[in-house]
């Protein structure tokens, strides 16, 4: 399968997958929102920051507390990216999205704590009193269809590249990581839109995602203490339909990310945990980094997940590098030519910057890798953003795409370039709350 196809290939197998929810779907009843929000100050639990243009919602408290502050201080953002990403998907086939409906409660769960989250973010955008109308849809946006976007790596498909480096062949040593995300292009609004939201938990670590207003999982983040996760499609046999309850696999991540680094050992044990509540029917790899690299291995671990199981993939030698598809297993489908493609070229690069010169990867050179293979122009998918990370010494370099004259301006050559320090990124010494 071409990741790279244009949108409406992509669009007919998310299509493909929406329908074959349906055969075993049940009607869902909605969750009601507890009356007594209203009276709660977003404030108190939240705040949004502007560093040099880059949006940044910050949130703490209950999961309700986190939700009502992210809906309410978020709600016309998120009207303008929810609204025409809905209308591009679903005005010209409205039977999708019913059938979409109709299957979400009966094989999407949400844990508890995330499902307290959906609820105050849906009380948070009510409250605020903000118009949810889609008028190419004759009805409003409603807390179902909440529920649907935030599954979207189950209705839909990402592309992406990655890899990983550490030690000796990293300028400054330190492991340092660098990830494209590639998505369907349904409009200017899901790169105008590009946010990071972080999560401060009780425990008094935060996990920072970049996203989307009204999205609460993790297709690209890291958290305080050092670890990141990205999400990639794989090659699994295409299933149609998750296992009933399952977890959206966005989801899964956050909550790795949430729960703490420990060593190479406890993180392969917890992702094959998390990410065994999941099952992606297209199939996933996620791409974990340790902060610091083991004295006998690889910081990176990938889980190779499919509708039935999840795989710890063979970490590469001397680097980590992913694209989409199973190294591990072999019981899926062939990697397609673009992938192996993206794997060569992004291998090939890599070993030129080792073996010449000063034989280590720079940042500078790290975006200059995620550059050879980045998607843009005039094509329906495209590298909506871009994130260079290390945790020491400190770095994190995010790009976010661009919409000129009809076409995409790749995220690792855009020039919305955003570096935030440890301290702006994670409120470091700041009082959060009362």
């Amino acid at each position: 399968m071409v990741l790279h196809a244009p949108l409406r290939s992509v669009t007919v197998l998310a299509a493909s997958l929406v329908l074959g929810l349906t055969a075993v779907a049940q009607v869902p009843t909605p969750t009601p929102a507890p009356a007594a929000a209203a009276a709660l100050d977003p404030a108190r639990f939240g705040r949004v920051e502007t560093h040099a243009g880059l949006t940044v919602l910050r949130v703490w408290g209950s999961p309700f507390e986190r939700g009502y502050a992210h809906g309410r201080l978020l709600a016309k953002e998120f009207v303008v990216v929810a609204v025409p990403e809905f209308t591009a998907r679903f005005a010209r086939r409205p039977g999708l999205l019913q059938q979409a409906r109709a299957a979400v409660d009966r094989l999407i769960e949400y844990p508890e704590d995330v499902q307290q989250e959906l609820n105050g973010l849906w009380q948070g955008l009510v409250d605020s009193k903000v118009d949810l109308q889609m008028p190419e849809l004759e009805r409003a946006f409603d807390a179902t269809d909440l529920r649907i976007a935030n599954a979207l790596d189950v209705f839909g498909l990402m592309g992406c590249s990655s890899f990983t480096l550490w030690g000796g062949q990293v300028e400054g040593g330190g492991v340092l990581t660098a990830r494209n995300f590639d998505w369907p292009l349904t409009g200017a609004h899901m790169v105008e839109q590009t946010i990071v939201v972080v999560q401060h938990f009780a425990d008094g670590r935060a996990v920072a995602s970049v996203t989307w207003p009204g999205f609460v999982g993790t297709v690209t983040g890291v958290s305080s203490d050092g670890l990141a996760a990205f999400l990639h499609v794989g090659t699994a046999e295409i299933t149609y339909t998750p296992e009933p309850s399952s977890w959206p696999t966005a989801i899964a991540a956050r909550a790795l990310l949430a729960a703490g680094t420990g060593d190479r050992a406890t993180l392969e044990a917890r992702g094959k945990d998390l990410l065994g509540y999941t099952s992606p029917p297209a199939g996933f790899l996620t791409h974990v980094v340790l902060p610091q690299a083991p004295a006998d291995g690889s910081p990176a671990l990938v889980f190779e997940t499919d509708a039935k199981k999840c795989v710890p993939s063979t970490a590469g030698a001397g680097c980590e590098v992913l694209t989409n598809h199973f190294r591990t297993r072999t019981d899926g489908r062939k990697a397609s030519k673009d992938s192996l493609d993206r794997e060569q070229s992004l291998q090939k690069g890599i070993a030129g910057c080792v073996e010449v010169d000063d034989k280590v990867v720079s940042v500078a050179e790290a975006w200059k890798l995620l550059g050879s293979v980045d998607r843009g122009g005039k094509r329906g998918f495209g590298t909506l953003h871009s994130l260079v990370f290390r945790h020491e010494p400190w770095c994190f370099e995010l790009r976010i795409a661009t919409v000129q004259d009809a076409a995409l301006v790749a995220a690792p050559v855009s020039e919305r370039k955003f570096a935030l320090t440890r301290a702006q990124l994670f409120a470091v010494g700041q009082k959060l709350g009362d």
